[in-house]
Parts: structure tokens; C-alpha cells; sequence
């Protein structure tokens, strides 16, 4: 085994597997959780389900209702949007401190896993591109060695992730989401400080827009926002990925950073 890997507790097992059944869509939205079932399946105890259930509730994917169960919480529209605003404001900065405080041979390794995005966006299933881009920032944060700022996106972590399965729906977004990922990373990796900052400031900002126009359209059809059917919608975007009465520079590859 390797130095840097653990052994998982129940708990943490069931609560990374019914993590990934809620970010990829095999749970419903609104679908009970069954304790009973997760538990068979998963070769398990109920208490460590029920832990892990708990857990997740306190990272906003779950609702438990006493003596009634727990289902997949809906994602709000209002919720999404602050929680975009939350990176727009954290995460230039995170990129920012990355590129000056990091050392020059971690910045190298991060800019060598965002290279990575590239091969993975070709082949690779979208958990494993997901799980790569978490990996990813995690290097970041690292880097930017800012335990505020850490612990502020670690609370709101779990909603990102479902978020970014969503936006990631169309193989071609999941391309582009490399590129861009390389783009902030490659200004980290020069000590542009500034150059971090803007790139990763419009990333977020082009993404929050996305989710925006994808609320819209789901208020016009009667869907659940975050219904594949909407998430893949091919007339997603209009080439500048704005609503009315906003306007947002799209980046020069006209990609989407999640």
C-alpha cells in the first residue's frame, strides 16, 4: 500500500459510495434511501450507513426525515448561484496566493496533473475525470497553503462536485474543462500572480452563468433544474454563455471551468 493511502471506516465507505450514486443520477432526486438495501449491498452494518447518511445531510446532498427516511435533497436554484458567488470570490484569490506561495517544484507537479485532464477527457468515464479534477485542486489548495480558504470550500465541497457532474454531462464540455484547468494552471506555474487570478476568475464567473442560463431554461420547461435532460440541452449556450442583461467574456477556448 502506499504511503499516502488509508484504510476507509465504514462510515467514510458508504458515504463515498452513496456520494458517487447521487452525483452520477442512479438515485433519483426526491429517491428514498434505503438503509436496509445501501446495507446489503454494500456488505455492511446499518449504523455505518446510517453515520454515513447523517454526513451527508451536513453537506447538503441528503434530507432525513424522522420515522419517515432519507432522500436526495434538491439543489436550489438560489443555493447553486451562491454557491458560485461563494468561488467567485474565494477561488481567484486561492490561485493568486498559489503562484506566489508555492514552491516552484510543486507548481511544476500541479501544472504536470492538470495535463493529465487531457488524456482523461478523451476516454475516461466522468467519475474518473471528476475524480482527477478533485485531485487537482487539492494540489491547489496545497500550493496556496491558506487553511481559511480551505475550510470555507470544504463546506460547500460536496454541492460543487454534484454541480460539476452536471456541467460535465456533454463529452465536449469535459474537454474543454482541461483546457481550462491547464490555463489557470500553467499561470501558477509561472508565478503570475495576476495572470492565476483573472484566469481562474473568469473560469468560475463563465461557469455560474452556464448554471444560470440552465435554471432559465428549466423554469420555461417544468424540469428539475439539474435534470440531465437540461444539463445536456445541445442549445446550451449561445456563444457568449450570458443571460439578458448580463455579459460575461467567454475564454478564448470557449471553455467551461467547473
Amino acid at each position: 500500500m502506499k504511503h499516502n493511502q488509508r484504510l476507509l471506516s465504514a462510515k467514510e465507505f458508504a458515504a463515498r459510495y452513496i456520494r458517487e450514486l447521487i452525483f452520477t443520477g442512479e438515485v433519483d432526486v426526491d429517491g428514498k434511501l434505503s438503509i436496509a438495501h445501501l446495507a446489503e449491498e454494500l456488505g455492511i452494518s446499518r449504523t455505518p450507513i446510517r453515520d454515513a447518511l447523517w454526513q451527508l445531510e451536513s453537506e447538503g446532498l441528503v434530507t432525513i426525515s424522522p420515522r419517515v427516511g432519507a432522500f436526495v435533497r434538491r439543489l436550489t436554484p438560489q443555493e447553486a448561484i451562491d454557491i458560485y458567488r461563494i468561488k467567485e470570490a474565494v477561488e481567484p484569490l486561492i490561485a493568486q496566493w498559489a503562484a506566489t506561495r508555492g514552491a516552484v517544484a510543486l507548481r511544476d507537479h500541479y501544472y504536470a496533473q492538470t495535463l493529465q485532464l487531457a488524456v482523461l477527457a478523451q476516454d475516461a468515464s466522468l467519475a474518473d475525470y471528476v475524480g482527477h479534477v478533485a485531485a487537482c485542486r487539492a494540489s491547489l489548495l496545497e500550493l496556496a497553503d491558506s487553511p481559511p480558504s480551505a475550510e470555507v470550500l470544504a463546506v460547500i465541497d460536496s454541492r460543487v462536485r454534484l454541480l460539476r457532474y452536471r456541467q460535465l454531462l456533454r463529452r465536449e464540455e469535459v474537454a474543454s474543462s482541461a483546457e481550462q484547468h491547464q490555463r489557470v494552471a500553467a499561470a501558477v506555474r509561472d508565478g503570475d500572480a495576476e495572470r492565476a487570478r483573472a484566469e481562474m476568475a473568469e473560469h468560475v464567473r463563465y461557469t455560474r452563468l452556464r448554471v444560470e442560463r440552465s435554471i432559465d431554461r428549466a423554469s420555461d420547461s417544468g424540469l428539475y433544474w439539474l435534470d440531465p435532460e437540461i444539463m445536456q440541452d445541445e442549445h446550451a449556450d449561445d456563444g457568449d454563455g450570458a443571460r439578458s442583461g448580463d455579459t460575461a467574456t467567454a475564454p478564448v477556448s470557449s471553455a467551461v471551468m467547473t
